[in-house]
C-alpha cells in the first residue's frame, strides 16, 4: 500500500506541471517534499512554493536565489508578511534568518522584488529597520519614496540622514507629507531651499515646525508666491511671520490673514498698518502673486498693470489636443520640447502618453515619483531621441543630477531595450 509521502514524492517526481503547482501550494505538503520541489524545472512550481508558508526555511533559501524574478518576488513578499508573527523570543532564530534574507533582496536587482517588499513593509512598525533604510535609500523612486512617507521604522536620525545625502525633491517632499514630522526634521527639510518641499510641509498638519524657522520660510518666500497661501494657512504664525507676509502677499491672502483667529486685536492692528503703508507706497501684489480672484498674476504691462499668463490646459484638455495634432501629423519631438520651455508638464506628458500609446495615469506616475527610467522608457517607446529622455529628466522630471540616465556607449537611452520595455510593462500595470 502507497504511503501519503510516497504519493506526494511520486507527484512531485513525475507530475504533470499543474499537479506540482497544486503540491507546492499545499499546506498539507509535507515539509521533505517541499524542499524537493524548491529545485523543480517549472518556475511556476517554485513561485507556488515561495507563496506557501509551510515551506520550511531551507526550501525558501533555495528559493531567494532564485533565476525567476516572480519567485523571488513572491518570496519576499510572504516573509514581509510573516514579519509580524516574528515577535516570540520563541522565534527569534526564525527572525533573524528573515531579516537577513530581506535584506539580501532589498538589494536585489530586480525592480519587482524591491517594489512589492516596500509596497508590503512601508507602514510595517514589525518591519526590520536595516531592510527599511536600504529600501528609503533605493534608488528608484516607486520603492524608496513610499517607505520615507509612510514607515514608522524610519527615525528622526534616518531622515535626517536621507536629506543630508542630497535627496532630490520627490524624496523631500516624501519626508514632508509624513505622519509626523520633527521640529529637527522640518528645519532639515528648509534648510535645503526647496521650495515645493517646504510648501508640503506647510500644508501638514502633523509638521512641527519651530517658530524660527517658520520666521524665516516668511523671509524667503516673498519671492516665491507658491508658499504665500500654505504660510497664511499655517497654524501657529509668530507675529514677526504675520506682519512679513503682510508686506508682500496678495490682497484676497491679506484678507485671509487678517481673517485668523489666533491673531491678536493687537497684532491685527499691526498688520493694517503694515498693509496700510504698502497701499501708500503704491505697491499692489507682487509679480507672480494670485490675484484678488485667485488667478495666477503675470509680468507687468507699461502701465504698471498685471497681466495674466496664458491659461494652462487641464491634463485632460492637453490630452485631447496632443491626440488632435497627432491626427494631423502635427505632434512631434518640438511639441515637447516647446512644454519643457514653457514648463507646461501637461502638455509633455500628453504629448508623451500619445506618441508612446500609453495611458496618460501611467505617464503621471512615472512624473509623480521621479522615476528616471520611467521617463527614458516613455520616450524611448515614443520614437523620441535619447537628448529629450535627458532633457525630460532636467526639464520636468525633477530628477535629481546623480540620478539621471545618459547615452553611453552600450546602451543608446542608457538603459537596455529590455530593461525599457519591462519599464513600460510595470508602469502600465501600476496605472
Amino acid at each position: 500500500m502507497t504511503t501519503q509521502y510516497g504519493k506526494e514524492a511520486d507527484l512531485a517526481k513525475n507530475g504533470k506541471a499543474e499537479e506540482r503547482r497544486r503540491l507546492a501550494a499545499s499546506m498539507t505538503t509535507k515539509p521533505e517534499i517541499l524542499y524537493y520541489m524548491a529545485k523543480d524545472g517549472d518556475p511556476g512550481v517554485r513561485k507556488a512554493l515561495a507563496g506557501n508558508t509551510a515551506t520550511p526555511m531551507q526550501a525558501d533559501s533555495l528559493l531567494a536565489k532564485d533565476e525567476d524574478v516572480e519567485v523571488r518576488a513572491t518570496l519576499g513578499q510572504k516573509i514581509s508578511q510573516m514579519m509580524p508573527e516574528l515577535t516570540d523570543k520563541q522565534k527569534t532564530k526564525v527572525r533573524r534568518w528573515a531579516t537577513d534574507t530581506l535584506e539580501d533582496m532589498s538589494r536585489d536587482q530586480a525592480l519587482r522584488v524591491r517594489h512589492l517588499l516596500a509596497d508590503t513593509l512601508k507602514e510595517m512598525t514589525s518591519a526590520p529597520p536595516a531592510v527599511i533604510r536600504q529600501l528609503a535609500r533605493d534608488t528608484d523612486a516607486m520603492v524608496a519614496n513610499p517607505v520615507i512617507e509612510f514607515s514608522p521604522v524610519l527615525t528622526d536620525k534616518d531622515l535626517a540622514t536621507i536629506i543630508a545625502e542630497g535627496a532630490n525633491t520627490a524624496r523631500l517632499k516624501a519626508v514632508a507629507r509624513r505622519k509626523q514630522v520633527s521640529e529637527a526634521v522640518s528645519d532639515a527639510i528648509v534648510e535645503t531651499g526647496d521650495v515645493e518641499a517646504t510648501a508640503e510641509l506647510l500644508k501638514n498638519p502633523g509638521a512641527h515646525i519651530s517658530e524660527g524657522t517658520m520666521d524665516k520660510i516668511a523671509d524667503r518666500a516673498e519671492d516665491h508666491p507658491e508658499l504665500h497661501e500654505p504660510l497664511v494657512a499655517r497654524p501657529g504664525l509668530s507675529d514677526k511671520a504675520a506682519k512679513r507676509l503682510a508686506e508682500y502677499v496678495a490682497d484676497s491672502l491679506l484678507d485671509t490673514l487678517l481673517a485668523r483667529k489666533d491673531i491678536s486685536p493687537d497684532l491685527a492692528e499691526q498688520v493694517r498698518a503694515v498693509v496700510m503703508a504698502r497701499l501708500a507706497a503704491g505697491d499692489g501684489p507682487p509679480p507672480g502673486a494670485a490675484g484678488e480672484d485667485g488667478g495666477a498674476g503675470g509680468g507687468a504691462n507699461g502701465t504698471g498693470a498685471l497681466e495674466p499668463e496664458p491659461d494652462r490646459l487641464t491634463r485632460d484638455e492637453a490630452l485631447e489636443l496632443a491626440r488632435d495634432m497627432n491626427k494631423k501629423g502635427q505632434l512631434t519631438e518640438g511639441v515637447i520640447y516647446d512644454a519643457i520651455g514653457r514648463k507646461d508638464r501637461n502638455m509633455a506628458m500628453a504629448a508623451l502618453a500619445v506618441l508612446s500609446d500609453t495611458k496618460m495615469a501611467a505617464v503621471v506616475k512615472a512624473f509623480a515619483t521621479n522615476s528616471a527610467k520611467g521617463i527614458v522608457s516613455l520616450v524611448w517607446e515614443a520614437g523620441c531621441s535619447p537628448k529629450l529622455a535627458v532633457d525630460l529628466q532636467q526639464g520636468l522630471g525633477n530628477v535629481a543630477p546623480v540620478e539621471i540616465i545618459r547615452p553611453s556607449s552600450k546602451a543608446a537611452y542608457g538603459l537596455s531595450e529590455a530593461e525599457m520595455s519591462w519599464q513600460l510593462e510595470f508602469l502600465r500595470d501600476m496605472a
